[in-house]
């Protein structure tokens, strides 16, 4: 199991048992912090070189704190050995309701949630899980703290308050600034770092679209466009042509 999770995430817990044989069989137990138990389901693999992998469904960690995971085999290869898993709170938390997801993320670097299947060594068994969590690189943690980054630095872009109208629109900005941090911080491939700087072009013309509308949104005039400061204009009569004469 992983170590970096956090309130959220999802893990499949699996043990190899050797020796083992097609007899074997195995239970978990999962104690989350607040001592509440569960039994997740679990099957066992084909014995492949005298070993046997324990999968159990799915567990979500849905509390910050020590979770532990006990395994109890029967068969060949009994035994029992305990997995202890630290589960963070989630750093986005608590933030404003616009933040992006981790989903919303790796909609622009799909490629980077690949998951190895812990079964097979081939392409065949993997998946994209277009999110992030501990399997992924780089860990959902770590896009959290990416994603928290990306609107402190949109909201110190703009120059009044986010307007509601334009929450997606901010959400969107914040998801293009964490994906082209993954592709920066964790090259994955020879392209990664030109993937990076496209989508931070994108970003910066979307960004200027953002703080544009949000400016208007505000109600704030733009200097630039002269309709908008309008100067009096006034207008008098011509003069007469005995105007300038003196009379004694």
């Amino acid at each position: 199991m992983a170590s970096d999770v956090s309130v959220g995430d999802i893990e499949a817990p699996y043990l190899d048992v050797r020796p083992a044989d097609g007899g074997t069989t195995g239970v978990l137990t999962v104690t989350a912090p607040d001592d509440t138990t569960t039994e997740p389901a679990v099957t066992a693999g084909t014995p492949s070189d005298g070993a046997v992998r324990l999968t159990a469904s799915p567990v979500t960690f849905t509390q910050p704190g020590r979770w532990l995971l006990r395994w109890t085999v029967t068969g060949l290869g009994a035994g029992a050995e305990d997995a202890t898993v630290y589960v963070v709170p989630s750093p986005t938390a608590g933030g404003p309701t616009w933040w992006p997801g981790r989903s919303r993320v790796a909609n622009y670097v799909p490629q980077r949630t690949l998951v190895r299947s812990p079964a097979s060594y081939t392409e065949s068994g993997d998946t994209y899980e277009l999110t992030f969590d501990s399997t992924t690189r780089p860990t959902g943690v770590a896009v959290d703290r990416l994603i928290a980054d990306g609107a402190a630095w949109v909201s110190t872009r703009l120059t009044r308050p986010l307007h509601d109208s334009l929450h997606d629109a901010a959400s969107v900005c914040v998801a293009l600034y964490a994906a082209a941090a993954v592709e920066r911080g964790w090259p994955h491939d020879d392209n990664s770092l030109q993937r990076a700087t496209d989508l931070e072009r994108r970003l910066d013309q979307m960004l200027a679209d953002l703080v544009g509308a949000n400016d208007d949104a505000s109600g704030d005039e733009d200097p630039d466009v002269p309709q908008t400061h309008l100067s009096p204009v006034y207008s008098f009569p011509a003069p007469v042509p005995w105007g300038d004469e003196h009379f004694l």
